[in-house]
């Protein structure tokens, strides 16, 4: 598409994020309003933000212009962040992890339940495509030197002699495959109605005629049923890349190194600009700043006989001080002011007032409280609209005609730079007054006939006075070395490993579309496999992806994830690195055992996970088996020393700050066999994996087999999802892979394949009983935020009884 397109998708993307911040602040002007009331508006807003987020991540990455660029990022990373916040704002709304999409916004915004699935921005990947690559080519080079080959295909060598003997015997079976097949022709020929002069009888050709009509007809009437169904999309088409999706990529992919040539070149603009304008203006600004100074402090001697202060570089120097007032009558007022006077008034009634409160009106402000919510403050709305507000000001109504090519423009850079070179040569000038301003007061000193003192400097004071970080500076056990001679290290330990490159959207599963109306009736729907998709995306990749986002957004350090046996928790795992370009860490007990033996050993292993995983992030750390470091009671044949964490755990996950883009990611097949309580102090969110449901087993069958190209009528896609609703999708994949071997593959063209072949692979599988589904929903009811939300619902119906009584009393 050409850049016209791409601005024009701008210009209606500022539009909507215009409407969309309207209808944000207008949430956070209600203050404390009703949970019915607000859920509505955050369901609405949150579909908006990921409509917005999907656009601006089109238009970033084929939009040319650098100095563009730079705002759709802005206004990406804060739509991004916006996002997250109201995703943390419905779970306290509804007391539960899962956001099921309201179908009245779905339909006032127009809007498909997949386009309101946030989108992964691109750029995660593809700004570090170099580092990730490094990274990657550094484990496998690292591993080759261990003696770790990855496994090529086997490659058959054989002799010349035994090559020719391979030869003939294939040439004669394809001499024989020949004659057997010319045998055949010269015997059904014989068969047909022919006379002895060997010419064909007028009834035979009739008949041949009939057939091959009939054949024709019924094959046109087939492909016209088959156009049709494609038409109206009740049939998928062949599973290959048309000529017409491949040109795009290649046109976009063509977009994204001009994208790289207009970034250098800007970057080349920016420092050869500077210098230009430092050499041409930087002596005539040092002039001017100087003089204006010498006349100020001139005029401030003559008018109060003294010299000024001038305030500090962090206090905003010089250009602070023409506006400073003489006098402190608004500190003293706000100090004494009669509306503090009022408020410990207030404060005081409204204590007299809670203290003669009866039991009634304490009832029925717990209600509210149950009823009523406030949404969190914003970090990210403001800056969504002062980028909105800047590009509407500066490129939503500029001419592109005379800029074709989308290279920067030099008078923004000029003025940019212009103000950055002021203010550096005013703290070069600044710095100058300040020796001067003290001769000067030394000299007036000694003419006064006293000792001088030394202004004092209150900056210094609030320099010292800031605040001082609560955490501790951790002992750096390694301080020699070097991250290269550390990443080494844990690979050739195997505590970080290589992984597969997946996408999240290989989760393949349907969302829950009965949600929303199942919640408006006040039940609560099982989620689908889709809905658990976009969980792992909200909580675990898109706020590594970022490190701004990251660092504002609500935190998350830990995730536990479970499921049974082949329900995908590796793949989860697997994608969450693969989509943010991370870097994982392998701390399951059955892989660390015998590797930094006894106690020092164990801090080391610690130190350099948290220290490594710091300066390679963004970094997963994953645990398989999460429960057994807290299990009352180790099997004896387990010889892993899975309680060897178990203590340090909790300080791993204490030590992940904001700004570190580090997740703890634990998966279980038996939660329940573990200690709850340490459980749920480890596991900031957990995520259960449920059994498939119909749409998504029959989605998976659909898709795998259409790429598979085993897709044909007579293939009962229904009948198959019916009889595998037992099993994980893991163990499907598993059948499917059984029966599509190469032998069958080559025969779906004569012999399309039945339900019932897969069917008969999967009698030989394992499903999932219902003794384990009912211990993980036990279990599910015990998790923190469920208990929160059975604990809010039962207090709430016991209060509305209580009320309902008192009315039937009066």
């Amino acid at each position: 598409m050409a850049n016209k397109t791409y601005n024009d998708l701008l210009c209606e993307t500022s539009e909507l994020i215009g409407e969309a911040t309207q209808a944000d602040e207008a949430l956070f002007e209600t203050g404390t309003a009703e949970r019915s009331m607000l859920q509505p508006l955050l369901l609405e807003l949150r579909v908006r933000y990921a409509v917005l987020l999907a656009r601006l991540d089109a238009v970033y990455d084929q939009i040319l212009q650098p100095q563009k660029r730079l705002i759709v990022k802005r206004l990406l990373e804060a739509c991004l962040g916006r996002l997250m916040e109201i995703k943390h704002d419905l779970v306290e709304l509804h007391l539960t992890d899962f956001t099921f999409d309201d179908d009245e916004a779905l339909k006032k915004l127009q809007v498909t339940p997949h386009e309101a699935e946030p989108c992964i921005p691109q750029y995660f990947i593809r700004e570090r495509e170099a580092e990730i690559h490094y990274r990657r080519e550094f484990i496998t080079n690292t591993l080759r030197k261990l003696g770790h080959e990855p496994p090529k295909p086997q490659v058959l060598v054989l002799t010349e002699q035994q090559a020719v003997l391979v030869i003939q015997s294939h040439e004669r079976a394809r001499q024989g495959r020949l004659r057997g097949q010319f045998m055949k022709e010269i015997r059904l020929l014989k068969e047909k109605g022919r006379d002895q002069k060997g010419e064909m009888t007028p009834a035979a050709a009739t008949a041949i005629q009939k057939v091959w009509r009939g054949f024709i007809a019924r094959r046109a009437t087939r492909r016209r049923k088959r156009d049709e169904q494609l038409l109206i999309g009740m049939e998928l088409p062949p599973y290959m890349e048309s000529v017409e999706i491949k040109r795009a990529e290649e046109v976009k992919e063509y977009r994204r190194n001009l994208q790289l040539q207009r970034d250098e070149e800007y970057k080349e603009a920016l420092v050869s600009i500077e210098q230009q304008l430092r050499t041409q203006h930087g002596v005539r600004i040092n002039e001017q700043i100087g003089d204006e100074l010498r006349r100020w402090i001139k005029e401030y001697y003559e008018r109060t006989g003294k010299f000024p202060e001038l305030p500090s570089e962090e206090a905003g120097g010089s250009r602070t001080m023409y506006s400073r007032q003489g006098t402190n009558v608004d500190s003293e007022l706000s100090k004494s002011s009669p509306v503090s006077s009022r408020d410990s008034k207030r404060s005081k009634d409204s204590k007299d007032k809670k203290s003669s409160k009866t039991e009634e009106n304490k009832n029925k402000e717990e209600v509210d409280d149950l009823q009523t919510y406030k949404c969190r403050n914003s970090a990210f709305l403001q800056d969504m609209v002062n980028a909105n507000e800047e590009f509407e000001d500066i490129w939503k109504f500029k001419p592109d005609a005379d800029d074709t090519h989308e290279r920067y423009h030099k008078d923004m850079i000029e003025r940019e730079k212009m103000v950055k070179i002021e203010q550096e040569i005013r703290n070069v000038v600044d710095e100058m007054m300040r020796s001067e301003l003290e001769l000067l007061q030394a000299a007036f000193d000694r003419d006064r006939a006293h000792k001088g003192k030394k202004a004092k400097k209150p900056q210094k004071k609030v320099r010292r006075g800031g605040k001082k970080s609560k955490k501790k500076k951790e002992k750096d056990l390694t301080p020699d070395r070097t991250t290269e001679s550390l990443f080494e290290e844990l690979v050739t330990n195997g505590i970080i490993k290589p992984y597969p490159i997946v996408k999240i959207d290989d989760f393949i599963g349907e969302k829950c579309y009965v949600g929303g109306e199942w919640r408006n009736q006040g039940k609560e729907a099982a989620p689908c496999l889709g809905d658990i998709r976009q969980l792992v995306k909200e909580y675990c990749i898109l706020p590594l992806g970022s490190e701004h986002v990251r660092a504002q957004a609500p935190l998350v350090r830990s995730v536990l994830i479970t499921g049974p046996s082949g329900s995908g928790k590796k793949l989860l795992i697997h994608a969450i690195c693969s989509e943010v370009g991370g870097t994982l860490f392998d701390l399951t007990p059955a892989n660390i055992v015998g590797k930094y033996p006894g106690k020092t050993g164990l801090i080391m292993l610690i130190h350099l996970v948290m220290k490594v995983s710091r300066l390679l992030q963004p970094s997963v750390i994953w645990m398989d088996e999460a429960e057994k470091p807290f299990v009352k009671k180790i099997p004896k044949t387990d010889k892993t020393d899975p309680k060897r964490l178990k203590k340090d755990l909790i300080k791993i996950i204490k030590g992940i700050c904001p700004e570190d883009r580090v997740l703890f990611v634990g998966t279980s097949r038996s939660p329940w066999d573990a200690e709850q309580k340490l459980l749920f102090q480890c596991y900031q969110k957990v995520i259960q994996i449920p059994r498939a449901d119909y749409g998504s087993i029959s989605l998976l069958w659909r898709m795998k087999l259409h790429r598979a190209g085993a897709m044909s009528p007579r293939l009962e896609i229904s009948c198959l999802s019916r009889v595998s609703d037992s099993y994980t999708i893991g163990t499907l994949l598993e059948a499917l892979d059984a029966v599509l071997t190469t032998k069958r593959r080559l025969q779906l063209r004569v012999r399309a394949l039945t339900a019932q072949e897969i069917a008969v692979q999967l009698s030989s599988k394992e499903p999932v009983y219902a003794e384990q589904d009912a211990l993980a929903e036990a279990w599910w009811y015990k998790t923190p935020l469920e208990r929160r939300r059975q604990k809010a619902l039962q207090r709430l119906q016991e209060l509305q009884m209580e009320a309902d009584e008192r009315a039937a009393a009066k």
